[in-house]
């Protein structure tokens, strides 16, 4: 039948992706599978009966395998480990739900019934609708993310309520930083602060009696400046990498790549975590029960990381 020659795949419930890549395998290798169970040389009559799939199955499935496909993708760049996933939360959530999960004439109704039922599941579970929406951690990294600042996922008032929240998270992280610095002792030695000065308490120093209010409104507009240069800059290819692009620009943004640097690591789903303990069951077995706790984080680091 000119088909590859492919092995089919099982569906594995700890791994719904699966099911993805059996649709796909049994649909590339339908007529060679029909052959098979209709040839009583090689398939005993029951066992063809059981296993046959009416016309309609094998319809679902060829309808399904792209909506499949879809979804399928979006969770493999969510579970990266060695790039950031974070801040492509809201960006692929948004787009499944307003572009790759929208109603088609050409849909069948299960296929119609299906993109709802993960839009809704998608909406509830992303909170979308949420006033916190803005201040999550996922969103806030979408900020930092040079490829999704512009937030163009979002409606117009939205996103504008969303770069305010940058803004104030920005100054916030300036005036910790200077507060940080000003309580630097005559002997060099920082004194750490819980945050910026509260109101009604005593300078740190001379110079921030007399000067402090001035300079506070000057790093403000500081502020001010580098958000405004940082979101009118050109967003960054799909294709680059955040870290690569903050490597870069970290000093012509250093207050948001500060803050870059606390956001953007953040994994955006468990995956990471659960292949981690993957690892650790498959290190620690009773072959190998003598095996001390630092060895044990020795080999998984390496495995990990080599």
């Amino acid at each position: 039948m000119s088909l590859p020659p492919h092995r089919l795949i099982q569906s594995c419930k700890t791994r719904w992706n699966s099911v993805c890549d059996m649709f796909e395998r049994l649909v590339e290798q339908r007529w060679a599978v029909s052959a098979v169970l209709s040839d009583r040389s090689v398939t005993k009559l029951a066992d063809a009966r059981r296993l046959e799939l009416r016309d309609d199955y094998w319809q679902l499935m060829e309808d399904m395998a792209p909506v499949l496909g879809t979804l399928k993708c979006a969770t493999t760049v969510m579970s990266a480990e060695s790039e950031v996933s974070i801040s492509n939360t809201y960006p692929i959530k948004f787009s499944l739900i307003n572009t790759h999960l929208s109603a088609s004439d050409e849909d069948s109704p299960k296929v119609a019934d299906f993109k709802e039922k993960v839009r809704d599941s998608l909406g509830e579970r992303m909170k979308i609708q949420s006033d916190d929406l803005n201040t999550s951690t996922p969103m806030i990294a979408t900020m930092l993310d040079p490829r999704h600042k512009h937030l163009g996922f979002l409606p117009p008032a939205t996103r504008k309520s969303a770069h305010s929240t940058l803004l104030q998270m920005a100054t916030a992280e300036r005036d910790s930083i200077t507060a940080g610095a000003a309580t630097a002792g005559d002997d060099g030695n920082t004194v750490h602060t819980a945050g910026p000065r509260r109101h009604g308490a005593k300078p740190t120093s001379a110079m921030s009696l007399l000067l402090g209010e001035t300079y506070s409104d000057a790093r403000k507009g500081d502020v001010e400046s580098e958000v405004d240069m940082y979101l009118k800059d050109p967003p960054a290819p799909l294709e680059s990498s955040p870290t690569c692009w903050w490597k870069v620009n970290e000093r012509r943004f250093p207050t948001l790549a500060t803050l870059a640097k606390r956001y953007l690591c953040t994994p955006g789903t468990s995956v990471p975590s659960e292949r981690v303990f993957s690892v650790a069951g498959l290190t620690v077995n009773r072959l190998r029960t003598r095996l001390t706790p630092e060895h044990v984080n020795m080999l998984i680091f390496l495995n990990k990381n080599i």
